[in-house]
């Protein structure tokens, strides 16, 4: 067995894992919900050969499954669900090795004892979709029993839990008395004005974890895939040449551009989908007489990756114009040295001089794949080492 894991890059980063008799809140707004964390997480496990129990009340077995398999996470054998649902909706369903049939769902009796049983044979991960319907068909006190009677099972089986809870204005006593009986609770919020307009979410408690310095970050829910951690705004700026297009075509599948006589005249443009990580790249031209859109461009980006050309330090100073041109300075930011492998090209050392930087500015040297195959109507591309090192040096200033 190993620790159960989210699958999601930065709660396993933050919280490396859930370890053995540990209780993970996830409480979402009705906005946003989390059910998708739920099948991202039981898809992870089941990939570790992690055995898994599923307590549900929010969907028949045969639709949940049918869900999961939309994001492109089979279940298999070694989840096991326990089927409050069905009876209280007269589907037809029936026990197998791998389904418990609660017969009536109103009965909180049979759903402890159904629920004490399946936890007697030890589960790496306990899920339960979702506790905030227990609440809604019994009462706060019933769902506090129920962690209770998860949390003494694990304490003697060993594995861990996760709780899906949505947030429908429950009482200040009653969510700080939940929260009270879960060693770790993870806030799933939408950013409103008016209408939604991103989704993050964010460790809010976690008491395995020594230090505490977490942050929240946006995320999408993606089909296939699961829940990624979503970037809307990453700028790709730099001198005339140095290789913005490549770069974007390099990291893109599906980048376009505005060009004309091979220079890009008004954008570039890359959705981005690497390591569990999403986000939409920008590039902007490098021309002087296109520097009025360089600000527009560069309105509400998070991120920044400057690429220069390692053989023109004459270009250097305007990178710099246009870092402060799009009003990037202070965002994080990654230089990308291109033909790095091409007579004279400046040593690492070298380029964070020229650049006035700063020695801690993360620098990483980019060379095109193959220079003897150029197709002068294609972008070159760029070696894939490089770019992942170079998205790898952002996301982790990002994340």
């Amino acid at each position: 067995m190993k620790d159960p894991l989210f699958g999601i890059g930065k709660l396993d980063d933050e919280l490396t894992g859930i370890p053995d008799k540990k209780i993970v809140l996830l409480s979402a707004s009705p906005s946003v919900g989390n059910e998708v964390f739920g099948y991202q997480i039981i898809h992870n496990n089941l990939l570790h050969k992690n055995k898994v129990l599923l307590y549900l009340n929010r969907t028949s077995p045969q639709s949940y499954l049918t869900e999961m398999k939309d994001y492109d996470f089979i279940a298999d054998a070694n989840l096991t669900i326990i089927d409050s649902y069905s009876n209280m909706t007269g589907i037809q369903s029936s026990s197998t090795s791998n389904t418990v049939i609660v017969e009536n769902p109103s009965d909180g009796e049979e759903i402890k004892k159904k629920l004490s049983a399946e936890l007697e044979k030890g589960y790496d991960l306990v899920l339960i979709d979702s506790l905030s319907l227990v609440i809604d068909a019994f009462d706060f006190n019933y769902a506090m029993s129920i962690i209770d009677l998860v949390k003494s099972k694990l304490d003697i089986k060993k594995g861990s839990s996760v709780l899906l809870f949505t947030d429908w204005d429950y009482g200040t006593n009653e969510i700080s008395s939940l929260v009270s009986k879960v060693n770790a609770e993870v806030e799933i919020r939408g950013i409103e004005k008016r209408v939604i307009f991103g989704q993050y979410f964010a460790v809010i408690k976690c008491d395995w974890v020594k230090e505490k310095n977490f942050s929240s970050v946006l995320f999408k829910s993606v089909k296939p895939g699961g829940i990624k951690i979503y970037f809307p705004k990453v700028l790709i700026t730099g001198p005339t040449d140095a290789g913005k297009t490549s770069f974007i075509h390099s990291a893109s599948r599906d980048a376009v551009s505005v060009d004309r006589l091979g220079g890009t005249i008004a954008l570039d443009h890359g959705n981005l989908d690497f390591e569990g990580y999403k986000a939409d790249l920008f590039g902007t031209p490098g021309q002087e007489r296109f520097d009025p859109l360089l600000k527009l461009l560069g309105g509400e980006a998070i991120g920044v990756i400057l690429i220069v050309d390692a053989t023109k330090p004459d270009q250097f100073p305007r990178a710099i114009e246009m870092l402060r041109k799009t009003e990037s300075y202070g965002l994080p930011i990654v230089v990308v040295a291109n033909k790095a492998n091409l007579p004279g090209a400046l040593s690492v050392e070298e380029l964070k001089d020229k650049l006035h930087l700063g020695k801690d500015a993360p620098l990483v040297q980019t060379i095109a794949e193959d220079l003897s195959h150029i197709d002068p109507n294609e972008p070159t591309k760029l070696k894939k080492e490089g770019v992942e090192q170079a998205l790898r040096a952002l996301f982790k200033q990002l994340t």
